[in-house]
């Protein structure tokens, strides 16, 4: 069975950025074969101005969240995985974990936690019937986004 039900994925751009960019933030994250699953939006913010949002929701099959989860923690550097285990009350809600990623440091293909405004973020729907017979912390550390 599956740890991870689904990972929904979030993020914005203003005018003055580059969407392509922001669509390679994203391959960077999650892979290219999530790019045709991108969904856009287009709002307006304070004086009118244009912004573009990017979400998708991951439903893979045979537990490939699990697999694209383990990536993302094996990308992570171990000070981040350190924050994560220190902050993970406050990134917790029930079943799900939230994640927020540096947008720009995920274009240079690095993947970084963040607090700032300009991020991608990750909720991560941790399986109910796996959180049933385990904690939120022993499956965090089996994939691998958790260190001692």
């Amino acid at each position: 069975m599956c740890l991870i039900d689904r990972i929904d994925v979030e993020t914005h751009a203003h005018a003055t950025e580059d969407y392509d960019k922001v669509i390679t933030a994203l391959t960077n994250l999650l892979g290219l074969t999530v790019i045709k699953l991108i969904e856009t939006n287009s709002l307006r913010g304070h004086y009118n101005n244009p912004i573009k949002v990017f979400k998708l929701t991951l439903r893979l099959r045979n537990c490939s969240n699990d697999n694209l989860v383990k990536s993302i923690a094996a990308k992570l550097s171990d000070d981040d995985k350190r924050i994560l285990r220190i902050s993970l009350d406050s990134r917790i809600n029930g079943n799900k974990l939230y994640l927020r990623f540096d947008k720009q440091r995920l274009y240079l293909n690095t993947v970084a936690l963040s607090d700032s405004d300009d991020v991608v973020k990750v909720i991560i729907h941790v399986n109910p019937i796996k959180l049933r017979d385990s904690n939120m912390f022993n499956i965090l550390r089996e994939l691998g986004l958790l260190i001692d």
